[in-house]
């Protein structure tokens, strides 16, 4: 019983409490020279993993509903469709390399779920690669490709099928040698976003994290530039992560009104463009993007270098700007809603408080004490701050005992 309560106790606050005090953060990622690395960084934990981008081909989407398969594009795999012929023409793809290649295919970079396999889609139950039967629910491979590897040999390729979560398909070299198949059953994977291929070395790369332990990725990605496809180095974020970008901010390492800018779920809203070339990389400083993760937590991100392909370091500032997370010690849980406020909102304080010595306090950023209050001892109380008796401005909640210490951050507009 005491644990169901608990439990109760704590939903209730995470529903309400959004805003919790946070040091800003200096992080910094390495690609690598030559950006051979992939970074994915969670705003809470920091950087998650970081590993090889120089070893696969082909990605293939692990969730049920979905046929999407992505190209290593933007560290240089080339994917074309054979148009000389459909898949009874397999074995009349040749050498004659430059007859085929026409029209490359590339990933989308707004959207994971469409990758250069997708590209030819025509609507309906086409697929792009293949076309999904709605008999037996397989989805058939309809078209061949070229595809030149990360290790630029060329090789002719059909997706064949795709069957209650298992993808099969087979490639060659373009002269029909070393023909090989593989299956992948990438609903083992569905934990992860994409389960990845090296066709050169014919084996199967686990390499992402936990779907939900990332917000955003540091990568080589093509995007189009000047109206051309090309090569960036950049971020995309997770699918279902929100972004909004502040532009011609005067101090964007303080800027926290992130309610003014429209939040996207383009997978490139941060994208590449944050930084500029002249002579050095230069790195925009009336910019920042605030940053919606999977809890609701808002982050400010701030880029303040970028050294370039000879190390691929990033270095960037973070910080938790309101949080849905619960600001507790052992004997104290304190939470304040709505955060950000506005002067004409009445405040909530909830609180859960053990220690008869706990005071709260309210103080200005020059430590002047606004407001006080001594909660009485008990499980999930309530006070209200009236309408106005705060002025706009950003404040420091403090929780304070002999024995602990909780502070959060409340910002009035």
């Amino acid at each position: 019983m005491k644990t169901t309560m608990k439990k109760q106790h704590i939903l209730i606050l995470i529903l309400l409490l959004n805003s919790l005090l946070i040091i800003a953060q200096n992080n910094q990622v390495s690609l690598n020279s030559g950006y051979a690395n992939q970074s994915f960084f969670s705003m809470q934990d920091g950087e998650i993993l970081n590993i090889e981008n120089n070893n696969w081909d082909i990605a293939f989407s692990t969730d049920a509903f979905s046929a999407t398969i992505r190209t290593n594009d933007g560290k240089g795999v080339e994917l074309y469709t054979y148009h000389l012929g459909d898949t009874s023409s397999w074995e009349n793809i040749n050498t004659s390399t430059p007859n085929i290649l026409i029209n490359p295919m590339y990933n989308s970079d707004t959207d994971w779920e469409r990758g250069a396999f997708d590209t030819n889609q025509i609507g309906g139950f086409d697929y792009g690669w293949g076309v999904y039967n709605l008999q037996n629910h397989h989805i058939v491979g309809d078209s061949l490709f070229v595809i030149k590897t990360i290790n630029a040999n060329w090789k002719k390729l059909w997706i064949e099928r795709k069957v209650s979560g298992e993808y099969q398909f087979k490639y060659a070299n373009l002269d029909g040698s070393n023909e090989l198949s593989q299956n992948i059953l990438a609903s083992n994977y569905n934990d992860k976003r994409f389960i990845y291929f090296s066709l050169d070395q014919n084996i199967i790369l686990d390499r992402e994290p936990i779907l939900s332990d990332w917000d955003i990725t540091f990568t080589k990605y093509i995007t189009p530039v000047q109206g051309m496809p090309y090569a960036v180095t950049g971020v995309l974020c997770n699918t279902g992560i929100e972004i909004a970008e502040a532009d011609n901010i005067t101090n964007p390492l303080t800027y926290t009104d992130y309610l003014s800018h429209p939040f996207e779920t383009d997978i490139n809203t941060i994208g590449y463009d944050w930084k500029t070339y002249q002579g050095s990389y230069i790195t925009d400083q009336d910019r920042c993007y605030f940053i919606k993760d999977y809890e609701q937590n808002i982050w400010r991100l701030f880029f303040t270098d970028f050294e370039g392909t000879a190390t691929g370091i990033i270095q960037f500032n973070t910080e938790l700007v309101a949080a849905t997370s619960i600001s507790e010690a052992d004997n104290t849980t304190i939470a304040v809603y709505p955060n950000p406020a506005f002067e004409d909102e009445e405040i909530q304080l909830i609180y859960d408080v053990k220690n008869k010595d706990i005071i709260i306090t309210i103080c200005d950023l020059s430590g002047k004490i606004v407001y006080q209050l001594k909660p009485s001892q008990g499980r999930l109380k309530s006070h209200t701050i009236s309408k106005n008796k705060l002025k706009k401005g950003t404040y420091i909640i403090s929780a304070t005992s002999n024995q602990e210490k909780l502070t959060s951050k409340l910002i009035i507009y």
